[in-house]
């Protein structure tokens, strides 16, 4: 049975934020796309949706290419909801998240984008399309906030040369200036080492906003050296030896909890000083512990142009940063995120878009409650919100059906009216 439109108001409620966006026609179909990314796929693509809907593949594929509609405006609405409730807002004391992800496409020939290039979801070099994703994430809230698809320099005639090429560092500066224009609220940019040249780390401390990072094993940080007896530039090996050898009285105990009792304990040496070939003075602050199970560092190197930020505040924004991992493992286990078919850059950003908007419909409900006295089930991970939303759409189009026989017997083409008294569609 295909989903149809139906009367669930906490589906509805949220979706008709966006009523304004879209034609009525545009509308029904984005509705039903929302619908159809709350089912069930072994392998999601374009028909499969449509199979879930009373909608057929044509639909969904112009809604996807051709239909007008606006991508940005679609994302402000969005991030505008969210930030309008305070359960779900970004707040003061969370990080802005910076990071790229991928979607592996190993067999695609003529998908834009899709190039052999490093792959972030994989860890190595294969094929896939790949996007830079800004996120907010607080000790008790996250959220994506847009995103931006990375396009090789062989996309290009001119290759970096051409005036369309972005680099990611760039995508990234354009995704901190977005994420200042939609007023979100955060103490910290936050990147991995791979974003914390010094091109960025310059940009940020002209904007005034601090910025929190791990870097490179290869960068060159300013430190005394015991033996030499002098202030010299020393990469990360040396720098731990010499904490390890020298200056083991300095380290502190650092603890970050969570909300949910998880606790890490690191022991971690901070001092100020400066990176090989950068203008801004930074902290620097050596961090002994794993931030994850799934951590494969034990040592970690951060950096920050606050510079009389503590120990204990440059650890715990810095481990802010998993919650963006979370962000893309919930949008691609749960939603389906990199499970399409479309072939063009404009197709691929819709559908990402549409996956936002599913998540953000999940966080919604979920950081409100608005299922805990609708449902007698235990509601815990964001799999369980869209099996259980998923559910009342089925629910919701059975009763549907009951009440609109005629419609029914039209779509399906019921002719029989022994086959109609049997499924009770009978006047």
């Amino acid at each position: 049975m295909g989903i149809s439109s139906t009367n669930i108001s906490i589906i509805n409620n949220f979706l008709s934020n966006f009523k304004e966006l879209f034609s009525k026609k545009q509308f029904l179909v984005f509705v039903l796309a929302v619908y159809s990314l709350l089912m069930e796929y072994k392998r999601n693509c374009l028909s499969s949706m449509a199979s879930n809907t009373s909608l057929d593949y044509q639909a969904f594929q112009y809604f996807f290419s051709e239909s007008r509609w606006n991508l940005d405006e679609l994302n402000n609405k969005r991030v505008r909801v969210i930030e309008n409730q305070r359960t779900t807002k970004s707040t003061d004391d969370g990080v802005l998240v910076i990071d790229d992800t991928s979607c592996p496409k190993p067999y695609a020939k003529n998908t834009e984008g899709a190039k052999y290039q490093h792959c972030p979801s994989l860890n190595r070099e294969e094929v896939c399309n790949a996007a830079v994703v800004s996120a907010f994430s607080s000790k008790s809230k996250y959220f994506p906030i847009n995103l931006k698809s990375y396009l090789p320099e062989s996309e290009f005639p001119r290759g970096k040369k051409d005036y369309r090429f972005k680099n990611k560092l760039t995508l990234a500066k354009e995704l901190v200036c977005d994420a200042i224009s939609k007023n979100i609220n955060f103490s910290y940019v936050r990147v991995d080492s791979w974003y914390a040249s010094v091109d960025f780390i310059e940009s940020m401390d002209a904007k005034d906003l601090k910025l929190v990072a791990e870097v490179k094993p290869n960068r060159l940080i300013n430190f005394y050296h015991p033996i030499k007896r002098r202030h010299c530039f020393i990469k990360q090996d040396e720098l731990v030896k010499l904490i390890g050898s020298f200056y083991s009285h300095k380290l502190k105990p650092v603890c970050v909890r969570h909300p949910n009792g998880y606790r890490r304990d690191f022991l971690c040496c901070s001092f100020k000083s400066e990176l090989k070939d950068c203008s801004v003075k930074v902290k620097v602050a050596v961090v002994f512990g794993r931030f994850s199970d799934e951590d494969s560092k034990s040592i970690h190197v951060l950096i920050t142009n606050g510079l009389n930020a503590y120990a204990s505040a440059i650890v715990s924004k810095y481990s802010l940063r998993w919650s963006i991992e979370r962000v893309f493992k919930e949008l691609k286990d749960v939603f389906c995120f990199d499970q399409y078919q479309v072939r063009h850059k404009k197709q691929t950003e819709r559908y990402w878009m549409l996956c936002f908007i599913v998540w953000s419909l999940v966080y919604w409900i979920k950081q409100n409650g608005y299922l805990n006295k609708t449902l007698s089930g235990k509601l815990e991970s964001f799999n369980d919100y869209k099996k259980a939303l998923g559910s009342l759409l089925f629910l919701g189009s059975g009763i549907s059906i009951s009440k609109n026989r005629d419609s029914v017997c039209n779509l399906y083409g019921l002719k029989s009216h022994r086959m109609k008294k049997a499924l009770g569609l009978a006047a």
